[in-house]
């Protein structure tokens, strides 16, 4: 079974200018481990850690959407809590900062049917012992922005 976590890192500014485009940006910074183990409980854990901009402040209450590239079926919704204070959600002014977001216990599976957001986003086909993970953010009013992937995780035999 996959747990999910999603500890916050909440740094993030706010100003009063808003964007025509309410759809949250994400820009995977980094993931680690590069390599897990899917059988090993102890090594079977990742940490994807992402900046974000959103022109009109209410990522906060949305989800990220993390696709994990091996198959169609294997999504994570990961909620988002608040993040920016109520007038400034409410004023609409942009917000941008960072989130580390964890999948715990990725587990054992085929590479199969390459979801369209990660072909999308230019992943092609994966190796037999490699996955990537696309994320996507979505706000509180359902604007789902355009994704970005981590580099290709090997998975231990």
């Amino acid at each position: 079974m996959r747990r999910i976590l999603l500890p916050l890192l909440l740094t993030g500014t706010w100003a009063a200018c808003a964007s025509d485009d309410p759809a949250p940006i994400v820009h995977v910074l980094s993931a680690t481990p590069d390599q897990i183990d899917p059988a090993d409980d102890l090594h079977d854990d990742v940490r994807i850690t992402v900046e974000y901009e959103d022109a009109d402040g209410d990522l906060g209450e949305g989800v990220a959407e993390i696709h994990d590239c091996r198959d169609d079926t294997l999504t994570t919704v990961l909620p988002i809590p608040a993040i920016a204070p109520d007038d400034v959600v409410s004023d609409g002014a942009k917000i941008t900062g960072s989130l580390d977001l964890y999948l715990t216990d990725v587990g054992a599976a085929t590479a199969a049917t390459l979801p369209s957001v990660c072909a999308d986003l230019g992943i092609t086909a994966l190796g037999a012992d490699e996955t990537v993970f696309c994320v996507v953010l979505v706000d509180q009013k359902e604007h789902a922005g355009p994704g970005d992937c981590t580099e290709a995780i090997t998975l231990a035999p």
